[in-house]
């Protein structure tokens, strides 16, 4: 719990047995983390089991990809804040205080991977993920007049519970791309959002996205499609945003 309200650490996992448990364990030993949740989406290791040994509540995601997975567990999630993380050890669970500094001035706060002291040995970020992921963020900052962005792909996120509820009913893809889609989403229905460095190292494990050059030139490509796609739809503000009309005040 922190200052009195609850936080929830969720993560999506796909085959990470091998570190699934270190990271449910890392992070639940964090003392304001109330609860970890994993969303495994149909895993054949026995990630799932071994997430529950740790100490997550597991729910399954049948249907197959990392944003379904990542809805998934987010949706599942209980507290009045809600960390999204991977589940592979890239990121560190001490970086949960860094996030917990700006929870209550934002309404989003997005992890970045590509501040060069924050990498660290090991990690998959060479220089081209790294630039990519600057040049395709500032294409997202540009077009949707969003905050300072230097990564598109970053899953580790903060959320308040009140936008969640009205980020995820909006929210539609299933695949790789749910990032850029989370920001521009969020950016779009102007909530207040801010990015910040996270420390970023290797993973346990296999990657099954950006673990091959030409898979990650492809996820680039088709984030960039989405992002100018997304300038052509309107988004609805928050209810919380919208002016008071005049005979509603004289009430």
């Amino acid at each position: 719990m922190y200052k009195g309200r609850t936080l929830s650490v969720v993560m999506p996992a796909y085959n990470e047995a091998d570190g699934i448990t270190s990271v449910v364990r890392t992070f639940a030993e964090i003392p304001e983390v109330d609860e970890v949740v994993v969303a495994d989406n149909n895993s054949s290791d026995g990630t799932g089991d071994l997430a529950r040994r740790a100490g997550a509540r597991v729910v399954l995601e049948t249907r197959q990809g990392y944003g379904f997975a990542c809805r998934a567990a987010l949706q599942a999630a209980t507290g009045d804040y809600v960390l999204i993380v991977e589940s592979d050890a890239t990121f560190r669970a001490s970086d949960v205080y860094k996030f917990m500094a700006y929870a209550e001035d934002f309404d989003a706060v997005f992890g970045t991977r590509t501040s060069k002291a924050c990498i660290w040995s090991g990690a998959n970020m060479g220089w081209f993920l790294r630039y990519g992921n600057v040049a395709v963020a500032k294409v997202l900052e540009y077009l949707h007049n969003g905050p300072c962005m230097t990564d598109v792909g970053c899953t580790y996120k903060l959320f308040t519970r009140r936008t969640l509820s009205e980020l995820l009913p909006l929210l539609t893809v299933g695949d790789s791309r749910l990032s850029p889609e989370i920001l521009i989403v969020t950016i779009r229905m102007k909530l207040r959002c801010i990015e910040i460095p996270v420390n970023y190292g290797s993973r346990l494990g296999t990657s099954k996205i950006t673990g091959s050059l030409v898979r990650a030139i492809k996820l680039g490509l088709r984030m960039i499609l989405l992002i100018f796609r997304y300038r052509l739809i309107t988004f609805p503000e928050p209810a919380r945003l919208k002016p008071v009309r005049e005979d509603s005040q004289r009430r």
